[in-house]
């Protein structure tokens, strides 16, 4: 029920702030506006959007709380990657760029918030293991998308993200399975 509201209220913003900018705000015109997406597709839309900013934060919060170079880097990657991510989504959807980001669900904010409790020496392995779940969901969503999207151009980013998100996940697995080399002394 509680994602359903979370739905129909991310429904509405998107809508709301669809229209884009207007003549008055210097925005150039444009003679053909691209198409409306149908409902499943925006509903998709905003959903990804609040996945992508809890990637974001998430991804901040390992700049602030990384206690290993590998995690702040993690971190700095993700921030990046996920504005452009952000931005290829916002286009799709019709939304100002310089609208104010989405909303994090309950959920969202109940996961960055735990996150963020993690003792110092807890964190590394913590945010690991946050982003990896993140990921196997996001992948998840992704894969639904990339088969299912009425529009062209958002399977084709759903694809390319289900590469990416593949990619990403195979890379964390074969990093979990290299050995930790032991001192000998």
């Amino acid at each position: 029920m509680r994602n359903v509201q979370w739905m129909k209220a991310g429904l509405y913003a998107v809508l709301l702030f669809s229209a884009g900018r207007s003549f008055a705000d210097g925005a150039p015109t444009r003679t053909a506006r691209a198409p409306v997406a149908p409902p499943a597709d925006r509903a998709f839309l905003v959903r990804a959007l609040g996945v992508n900013q809890t990637e974001i934060v998430l991804g901040q919060l390992a700049l602030k709380r990384g206690t290993t170079a590998e995690v702040r880097a993690m971190g700095e990657k993700m921030v990046q990657r996920h504005t452009e991510l952000g931005r290829q989504l916002r286009e799709l959807a019709q939304i100002d760029p310089a609208s104010a980001p989405p909303a994090l669900s309950a959920d969202q904010q109940q996961t960055v918030a735990q996150l963020a409790a993690v003792s110092a020496p807890d964190f590394d392995v913590s945010f690991k293991n946050t982003v990896g779940a993140g990921h196997v969901e996001e992948l998840a969503m992704y894969r639904q998308a990339a088969r299912q999207a009425a529009d062209p151009r958002l399977g084709a980013l759903a694809t390319r993200r289900v590469a990416a998100l593949e990619q990403s996940l195979a890379s964390a697995d074969q990093a979990s399975k290299v050995p930790v080399a032991k001192s000998d002394w």
